[in-house]
């Protein structure tokens, strides 16, 4: 499984499986985008990543423990890139990089989109645990908005749970993208999507530092 920060998001895979659990756990999200959750079965799981039954029973306890772990390293493997390409635009003004962090999201999902569409929008109907931990996955990317605290006007007086609206919003357009099978093109609603999470944080001038944004980007 693939989790190197420095590859560029149109080379990065989210998953290159090696070992027999890896295999395992790619397996059983190609097989849940394939059939749902539901009718995904522990057998159909080995069958696809080629192992017998026995390989699957020594790594994981059940469907379910198989498929958090998938979604567990998943996770951190799109943390790590989104937090490499904000981290490298250090030095620039805060919303360029979470511009160029949305951009290096929305290109990774687009270029796994079974994967994207498992992990974002059936998520839902995998259980209780499964939802949960989407919703922790969601709040890992708190830190990054947060320090628009310091960059804009009155940040220090904007609500607690600013960070948790403007993730809400982006999750929800990506979501509506990927159910209504556009997930191959994500990387063309960046700058609606950069919108809605700007704007908690900056309010009216929020499309006016699109504008800067996206000239500068031309120039």
């Amino acid at each position: 499984m693939s989790d190197e920060p420095g590859e560029s998001a149109a080379a990065a895979r989210l998953y290159s499986a090696g070992s027999d659990r890896e295999r395992l756990m790619e397996a059983v999200v190609r097989v849940t985008a394939a059939k749902g959750y539901g009718a995904t079965t522990a057998a159909e799981v080995c069958a696809a990543a080629g192992l017998p039954a026995t390989e699957f029973q020594r790594h994981f306890a059940s469907k379910e423990d198989c498929f958090l772990a998938a979604y567990g390293t998943i996770s951190d493997v799109v943390v790590a890139h989104v937090a490499a390409t904000f981290d490298a635009a250090a030095g620039e003004p805060w919303p360029d990089r979470v511009v160029a962090a949305l951009r290096v999201l929305l290109e990774l999902l687009a270029a796994e989109t079974e994967i994207a569409r498992v992990t974002i929008v059936d998520v839902a109907s995998c259980g209780e645990d499964a939802r949960i931990r989407h919703r922790q996955a969601l709040g890992r990317f708190a830190p990054f908005l947060e320090q628009g605290r310091e960059y804009a006007a009155g940040g220090a007086e904007l609500p607690p749970d600013t960070a948790q609206f403007a993730i809400g919003g982006a999750a929800a357009m990506v979501f509506d993208e990927i159910r209504a099978g556009r997930g191959g093109e994500l990387p063309a609603i960046l700058p609606a999507l950069a919108y809605t999470v700007l704007m908690p944080y900056l309010g009216a001038t929020a499309e006016a530092e699109m504008a800067r944004i996206s000239q500068r980007r031309e120039a």
